[in-house]
């Protein structure tokens, strides 16, 4: 071989020519993008478990071995030794800060699995029906989590904030436990949260359900069932069997400091029976469940249940006097009419799924009242998106379409539970108006349900969302009459916040 040719082989080596699998003792000998790891040529991190237990990620792509002991503070689960987690302490006194100390793992659940308690989890930290590993930067934790300040409500954490890995999109469901017809519980808001919304539900019908006291993280008072519901920051209206809390009510920066914050929330969850005043406790345990939305996804997926439309007297404006699921998903008059303008009225927000549903074995809820309409709801199944009913006809006269204000989001109904999920809209309005009006109908249903007051009620109230008037070209518009499409862009903020979005 030439001096030369040796030359060569020596500065490709100096210049890590080692490629991936090779063996090396230094992150200098391996080619680009490469690292030296376990005396081999690697792929560079992005976050701390592409290295392993025990190891962390730096800024730079390397894995870099922990060093903290049984004992040692720790901030982050990759700051302890292989088999050892950052666990939280339990808070000695209610002003001193969370600290947290590496300590044998257990055998629960890895970080992002459900879980009831701190047992359940093998770094001993629960929260919002989660296992969360803590952390210090996204790069410490598992692909589709980032870092964020979590308010800790358990364990004596009286709310206190610490730094954990949660799921980094869409929308977070978990369970609150309710110890009786009266209890005051806590509600955890991460700092990633979009919007949260609250699902309170008892088996008996004839009782009322809901909130009687918000208090926010601060200790100031979001919201009293005794109050005028549009003066408050949360939207909310106790009602029978089933009610929803939804945070928050206008933009954030429309708020007052600390109306919709990270932290931990108060809740008095109660039922009535009637009179329904404040000294009829209810007899019936509520079902909480809280539902954060975590990122600012727009996708609003609807489901379209076809009841038996045979013979309807508007049958003329259906396609070839026809109507039912196979129709509407195949034909040209629902989707060029109806779903066309329903995307252009919902512009803040992007259609995604449509799915199409005959129900035909419920006759009795062809042409429901409003004393049955939720036992036509409690058929929605879709737990993402919301479901949308089309009957005959509604009763009494006049009534047009119905739906909670706002509704459950990230549940649906099952043999378990049922829920008054959807809302319902009457084809008869199609003797007398197009596939276009309906659809403006549908959208302004829509809108409540996702969380939007009306923009003026006959009573003259208005929403509390600043740029928002009460002229009649509003979608929000109390009347078909004005038969408005326009939102304002605080409206918009509202939907493109409610967690029925993924």
């Amino acid at each position: 071989m030439r001096p030369g040719s040796l030359l060569w082989l020596v500065l490709a080596a100096s210049c890590g020519g080692a490629g991936l699998g090779d063996r090396c003792d230094v992150s200098s000998e391996c080619g680009a993008r490469l690292q030296c790891f376990d005396s081999l040529c690697r792929p560079l991190c992005e976050r701390a478990p592409d290295c392993g237990d025990g190891y962390a990620c730096t800024n730079d792509g390397s894995c870099i071995e922990a060093t903290g002991d049984r004992g040692d503070l720790c901030n982050s689960e990759v700051e302890c030794k292989p088999g050892l987690a950052c666990e939280l302490s339990s808070a000695t006194e209610p002003s001193a800060p969370l600290t947290a100390s590496c300590v044998d793992e257990s055998s629960g659940h890895p970080a992002g699995a459900s879980c009831n308690a701190d047992g359940d989890c093998r770094d001993h930290t629960c929260a919002m029906g989660r296992c969360i590993d803590l952390c210090t930067d996204t790069r410490d934790c598992g692909v589709g989590m980032a870092c964020t300040h979590i308010p800790r409500v358990d364990e004596g954490g009286n709310g206190k904030m610490f730094e954990g890995c949660l799921q980094a999109t869409g929308s977070l469901v978990w369970n609150i436990p309710v110890r009786g017809p009266f209890d005051t519980v806590p509600l955890a808001v991460p700092e990633s949260a979009q919007s949260v919304s609250v699902s309170m539900r008892v088996d008996d019908p004839n009782q009322k359900v809901g909130a009687a006291h918000v208090l926010a993280p601060d200790g100031a008072t979001l919201f009293d069932a005794a109050s005028d519901i549009n003066d408050d920051p949360v939207r909310h209206t106790p009602a029978l069997g089933q009610a929803v809390l939804a945070m928050p009510s206008a933009p954030p920066d429309e708020l007052a400091a600390g109306a919709f914050a990270a932290g931990m929330y108060t809740l008095t969850v109660r039922s009535w029976s009637g009179p329904f005043d404040a000294d009829h406790l209810g007899t019936a345990t509520p079902v909480v469940t809280a539902v954060a939305k975590l990122d600012s996804s727009v996708i609003l997926d609807l489901h379209f249940y076809f009841l038996n439309l045979e013979d309807h007297p508007c049958a003329a404006a259906f396609e070839n006097g026809m109507l039912n699921a196979n129709i509407a998903a195949n034909g040209q008059v629902f989707k060029n009419q109806f779903v066309s303008k329903l995307r252009g009225d919902l512009a803040s927000v992007a259609i995604g799924t449509l799915t199409y549903e005959d129900v035909l074995d419920h006759p009795d809820l062809d042409g429901p009242t409003l004393a049955n309409v939720n036992d036509l709801l409690k058929l929605g199944m879709h737990s993402v998106g919301i479901n949308v009913f089309f009957v005959r006809s509604m009763s009494p006269a006049g009534v047009q379409a119905f739906g909670p204000n706002p509704g459950p989001a990230g549940l649906a109904s099952t043999a378990a539970l049922s829920l008054q999920s959807g809302v319902i809209i009457s084809v008869d309005s199609l003797c007398y108006e197009s596939w276009e009006e309906l659809a403006r109908l549908t959208t302004h249903e829509l809108a409540r349900y996702m969380g939007l007051y009306n923009n003026v009620e006959l009573d003259g109230q208005v929403d509390p969302i600043l740029d928002s008037d009460s002229a009649p070209t509003n979608l929000m518009y109390f009347s078909e009459a004005g038969g408005g499409t326009t939102l304002s862009p605080g409206q918009s903020n509202i939907l493109g916040r409610s967690p029925v979005l993924r």
